[in-house]
Formats: structure tokens, sequence, C-alpha cells
């Protein structure tokens, strides 16, 4: 069928994947329409799946970055995975605070009841808040009292002996209780007093016994003397916490003031806070005691302020006090997530086993990751296929809806079924705008040869674009990442305009070029992205970058351009090199966390050259992929093709990072599961690697290619894993194309 518009028999099925990548060869396009297993996958969006935060599977082996949550928010917060939701609190409990008695805070916003104290105990009666303990009393005084006869409660359960009177004198013989006088006096009651626990003064130099109180209460809980109460947060007084200068915590929330010390001492001199003592008291910090909020004594009489939480943490939150912090994550499991096979991400930063397929299924086989099933038909995609419009058959008996063109391209212009192109030469492609910076990516494939710059482009396909200045200044126009051996220019004015700018190199790598222009506020310009004519290459992916000339790429080392004009892109640049996402982060189009195995479907349509290996090809479109062992161990990665007619051939390699060191190298032309790219490699638990596909299907041009990544713990033999599609041992064979599964 090929490109002869058989196709256009399938339109009555409706499309069910979109991608991008190349116009196959009529042979292998015949190939794939005359071979339907049954199995079809139709990758899955964040948006599909109701997802907003963190990475996450789009159920055809890939990954998906579905964005960051807000401050205030976290990613699983709310107990669903990959949802932001509101910062999760694990309330503290009574035990974990060390408390018996009391309300007390359970740092979530609650109130812990934990307990009352058997009498005479009282809540913090010790000193020690939410802890049981006599009560922290302060015994009145004679003087204090006013009294100068008899015997007079202390307040405190104890009895105060204030003397006796003169010959021609009575105790509270003038009516007033405990004071000497003349007159008789008649002693009170417990029930005239208002009181019901404890021992009080009968006002004739007598004391009351006033009885115990019930269980659950406590004498003078309340705040009022000799009256049965619940027991209340008592605060702490210096005397009861035996201490004798500077601040001090109350427990209840206050602070002490304990007074100061004599000329010949020091608060905390002797070694015990908040004690007078000779010696010289040194104060702790923060920093020290490991605290970063709330408050806390310095051991010499001061209370710190360690300062508060930024809004996603509490103080305490995970548990220690005094120190900020989140909530513990609650991890996903495999019948939640919905997977059956392989080890996945629990949602929490870790990952969840969930099992091996039994015979004659494999995990991810069907498209979904992390699910078994038979291994059937890889529909193609419109990248793959190099359809940019209408629809078209994906070679598993379903049809692509490749979608539509922007005018002044028609679909089919240059006589290609199902490439946008213009049916006549054009200038102007697109206009960009005023738009700083600008990263667009694009395909010069079926373009006509509209431009003939200085430098070069006569004779190759090329696209043009207009920009407009935003402000003055200078600018810079690179095409670090292409796939063709760029030609790019900058004419003033637009269409016809005076050549400002052309270079054919430029970038330190692949087939990118770059230029610096000076510009005024509002300047129009013409920039056109071509080839050098005459060879290869000279039709394919490219990307065209646009910023303001910068002192450093420092601040910008994520996004594909040479911004300070130095040749160096991103991570290649040495003021990026100590960024920690240059470790693979930055430079990974998809994250496959600690997953073991990993069945991995993908494909290089659109992806940039942004790499190479030391066994690959030159300018072709490469794909990266990040991933971390899960333990200490010898690993295999491999792309045996499995099945797949249309697998192209490509180089393997592994690097330390976006830049880092090459640990492995393999290529193959024509892969089979015969012979496929296969690398051995031990790591460490927790150590990651930087997994590239690069392809290599043409010598002449940029041809992507859609490929299969497996990552396997190393086996001796194939044997004992002979469906799985992978090669286990990493002798280059996989399943039964391995003499170990005969």
């Amino acid at each position: 069928m090929g490109r002869t518009g058989g196709w256009l028999g399938w339109v009555w099925l409706l499309g069910l994947w979109v991608a991008c990548g190349r116009t196959l060869p009529e042979d292998t396009v015949s190939a794939r329409m005359a071979w339907r297993p049954p199995s079809l996958c139709a990758p899955m969006t964040c948006e599909s799946q109701g997802l907003n935060c963190g990475y996450a599977i789009n159920g055809c082996g890939g990954t998906l970055h579905c964005g960051e949550c807000a401050e205030d928010q976290a990613c699983g917060g709310g107990d669903v995975p990959n949802v932001c939701g509101p910062q999760p609190c694990v309330p503290s409990s009574c035990e974990a605070r060390g408390a018996t008695c009391g309300p007390l805070s359970d740092g979530c916003g609650g109130v812990l009841d934990c307990g009352a104290c058997a009498t005479p105990e009282v809540c913090g009666g010790a000193g020690v808040p939410n802890a049981c303990g006599p009560p922290a009393c302060v015994p009145t005084t004679c003087e204090a009292s006013g009294k100068n006869c008899g015997q007079v409660a202390d307040g405190c359960g104890g009895v105060l002996d204030c003397g006796a009177c003169g010959p021609d004198e009575t105790c509270g013989g003038g009516g007033t209780a405990n004071v000497c006088g003349h007159a008789p006096c008649v002693p009170t009651t417990c029930e005239a007093l208002g009181k019901n626990c404890g021992a009080v003064s009968n006002g004739c130099g007598g004391v009351l016994e006033c009885g115990a109180c019930g269980e659950g209460l406590t004498c003078g809980a309340g705040g009022v003397a000799n009256v049965c109460a619940a027991p209340l947060c008592q605060a702490a007084t210096c005397a009861a916490l035996g201490k004798s200068c500077g601040e001090v915590l109350d427990g209840c929330g206050d602070v002490l003031e304990c007074g100061a010390c004599a000329a010949d001492a020091t608060c905390g001199g002797a070694g015990e806070a908040n004690v007078c003592g000779a010696g010289t008291c040194v104060p702790t910090t923060c920093a020290a005691l490991g605290a970063n909020c709330g408050r806390v004594s310095d051991g010499c009489g001061a209370v710190l302020e360690c300062g508060g939480c930024l809004a996603s943490e509490t103080c305490g939150g995970a548990g220690v006090p005094n120190v900020c912090g989140k909530a513990a994550c609650t991890p996903s499991t495999c019948e939640v997530l919905g997977k059956d096979c392989g080890q996945v991400a629990d949602g929490c930063g870790g990952t969840v086993d969930c099992g091996a397929c039994g015979e004659g299924r494999t995990c991810g086989a069907g498209g979904i990751a992390n699910v078994c099933a038979v291994p059937g038909c890889r529909p193609a995609t419109c990248g793959f296929l190099g359809a940019t419009c209408g629809a078209v058959a994906d070679g598993c008996g379903g049809t692509l809806d490749c979608g539509g063109c922007a005018a002044p391209e028609t679909c089919g212009g240059t006589g290609v079924p199902h490439v946008c192109a213009p049916p006549e030469p054009v200038c102007v492609d697109r206009d960009l705008g005023s738009a700083l910076p600008v990263s667009l990516k694009g395909s010069t494939v079926e373009a006509r040869d509209d431009h003939d710059a200085s430098c070069g482009g006569a004779g190759a396909p090329d696209r043009g674009y207009l920009w407009t200045a935003p402000r003055a200044g200078t600018f810079t126009f690179d095409t670090a990442r292409s796939a063709i051996r760029s030609v790019i220019a900058v004419y003033a004015d637009g269409c016809g305009g005076e050549e400002l700018a052309c270079a054919t190199g430029g970038i330190s790598y692949g087939g990118g070029a770059r230029v610096a222009v000076t510009l005024t506020q509002g300047q129009r310009v013409l920039v056109t992205v071509d080839a050098v004519a005459g060879g290869s290459f000279t039709q394919g992916a490219f990307e065209l970058h646009i910023d303001e000339l910068r002192a450093t790429e420092a601040g910008a080392c994520f996004d594909g351009m040479d911004n300070d004009g130095d040749r160096w892109v991103d991570c290649a640049d040495t003021e990026c090199r100590d960024e920690p996402r240059c470790k693979g982060q930055g430079c990974a189009h998809h994250d496959l966390g600690s997953a073991l195995p990993v069945t991995f479907q993908g494909e290089t349509a659109l992806s940039g050259d942004g790499f190479q290996g030391t066994c690959g090809a030159l300018l072709q479109q490469d794909r990266a992929h990040l991933w971390t062992a899960p333990r200490a161990g010898t690993f295999v990665f491999d792309t045996s093709p499995g099945n797949d007619p249309d697998a192209g051939g490509h180089a393997l390699y592994l690097l330390t990072g976006c830049r880092g060191t090459e640990l492995g190298c393999a290529a193959h032309p024509h892969p089979t599961t015969k012979e496929a790219p296969s690398l051995k490699l031990t790591l460490a638990q927790g150590q990651s690697v930087l997994v590239v596909v690069d392809g290599m299907a043409r010598p002449d041009r940029d041809t992507p290619i859609r490929y299969t990544l497996h990552v396997t713990e190393w086996a001796p033999s194939e044997a004992g894993h002979c469906h799985d599609g992978a090669d286990n041992d990493a002798d280059g064979r996989a399943d039964d194309a391995d003499p170990d599964c005969r």
C-alpha cells in the first residue's frame, strides 16, 4: 500500500494513537498491514487518568510528567497517588508525646484526651506538662495570710503554726480567724466556707478536714482552693521545677521568669540549666539542638525562638519535636494501581513488587505497563509513519487521525499523501510573534526549497519564520539538537531583507548552527532553517531556539539551547555541570524509576539529536530513559524487538548523566530476537544510569525508529525466562532464539 493512497479506505475507523515520526518505506508499511494480532494500546494522558502531579505511566509502557503541586499541597496528599491534595498531617499520640493525662494538641488541629490522674495526684503537678504528679503548690505563710495565732492551712496540704496569743487575748477573739483578739471565737464549717476537700482553717485556731474528691476530680484543680474539680493544665512554677534563674517554659505555653543570680554566680554555671552556680554557662543554639521551629531552652536561662516552618511543613510534623517536617505519605498497592507484574512506583518514592506473569504471558506485552498479557500487534503512530494529516491505517486494523494542516499548507500539498506542505513556494511558514525564549520543533521533510543563504542551503528543503524583537538587545538563534546538517540565517525586515547573519556551525556537537544578532525593539526578522545541500542529512527533524544573549548558561541548563553563545549546550557547558539534574533528571525523556523488570515501548520521532554514543551514528534522533537500581546487583539492558517487524537499527548506550561517562555501548543495524543490542552492568542500590536508544536506520538521513527497551536482573541462563521478551543472560539472544530455551 505505502504512499499510494490505499489507506483512504480505512477512513471509517476512529483513530486511537497519535505521536510523531517518519514516513516508512513502502515495503515495511505493507508488512505492517499484513500483521494484525489482536491487542491494541491507547496511551493515556495525565488528564485522562485524572492526574496532575508527579510521574505516572501512560499505559503503553511510557511515563508521563503530570506537573508539580502548589506550595500548600503535596502530590498524593489527599491519599490519591499523583493527585495534588492538602499536605497530610499524621496526628501524634499521647504515648508518642510521653503524656499520661490532660488534654494535648495532636499537632494536626485536634485535641488528645490523655486521661486523668489518680487522687491525690494532678496533671502537671510535678512540673511536667501532661504527666501525673503531686500538686505544684506554693505554701503561704502566717505573715502573708495576716495570721498571728493558731494553726492555719498553708494551701498546699500542710498546716502552719502561727503562735499563741497573750494572756488577755484569745485566738480569733476579735472576730478575725487566727488573729489574736479579746472576743470569743465561733469556729466556721466546711459547708459555710464552700469547701469540700482538704484541710482548711476553722477560724478559731483549729483546722477543718473537708474530705476527699471523687474519681476523676482533684482538689483545687479548677483554680479554687479546697474545691473538687476536673484537672486542667497546671502551669509549672520555678520552685516546683527547681529553677532559680532565667526563663523557663511552664509546660502550658507560657514562659516563667525565675529571677537572676547573685554577682558571684551564673545561671546554669554549675552545669544545671536555670540553676545559679559557680562557673560559666555556654548557651546552646537551635542548630546545636537540631531544632528549627518552636521554642526551646538554651540551658543558660533564656528561651530560644527557633522559627517557623514552610507552608508545606509543620513543627513536629514528622514526629520529632521542634523539627519541621511533613507527615508520611501512604504508599499505594498493586491492587489499587491495577498492576500484576514487575515493580512499580508506590506514589511515595518507593516501589512495590507486583509479581511475575504466568506461562505464555509477558509483563506489559499488551501495551499496558506492569500488566500481564499475551504479546500482540503493535500499532503504528502518526509520528512513526511520518504522517502529519489525514486518516492513516495503524497496521493493526485501526485508523489514526493525524490531524489537519495550517494555512497555507494542505494535506499532500507536494503530492505526498498524509504530509502537510504548501502547494506553492512560500517565504514564511509561521509568524512567531515576539515570543522569548523560543523553542520550536519542526521538520524539513517534504518542505520546498524557498531560501538560499550566503553560507549554503541552495537545493535543500527549508523553513522560514518571522520573529519580532520584544526589546532592544543581542539575541542568539541556534538549531542545537537538529538531525540535519543545518544552515541558519537571519534577514532584516522579513522576506527580501538584508542578510544579517548566516552560519553552518557554532554548536559543539551534532548538526546544530548558531548566530547572534543585535536588534532594536520591534525590529522584525526572517529566520530560515536550511541544510547544507549536495550530501547526506539535507532534510529531517530540527529544533529552532531564540533567546536573549546571556552572560552565562547557569540558570538555563535544561532548555536545549546555547544561551551564552559559547557553543556548549546545557549540561555540556561547564557552568551547568554541577547542576544536580545533570545527573540525568534534566535530560531524560522518561523516568522509569526503580521498576524491575522493565518493558518499555517507545520511538524517537521528534525527540531531537541530544546524545552521541561511541558505537552509534551521527545526526539521528535519540531517546533517553533514567533508571535507578532498586537494589545492588547486575542488570541487563537490551532492545530485543520481539516480533516487531518494523524495529529500526539503533545503538544502545548507558551514561552516568546528561554529559556523563559512557558505561557501555552496543549497536545493530537490523535487530532481531537472535541478535540485538544488549549491555550488562553492575550497579549499587540507588545508583542511576541514563539509558539512551539512538537511531541508525539509514546512513544518509534522519529516520525515526521504534524500539522495545528491557531492563532485567542478570541471569546466568535464559532458561526459566523464555517468554518475557528480554535477553536475560546478555548474550544478544532473547527467549526461543536463545539455545538455553530450546
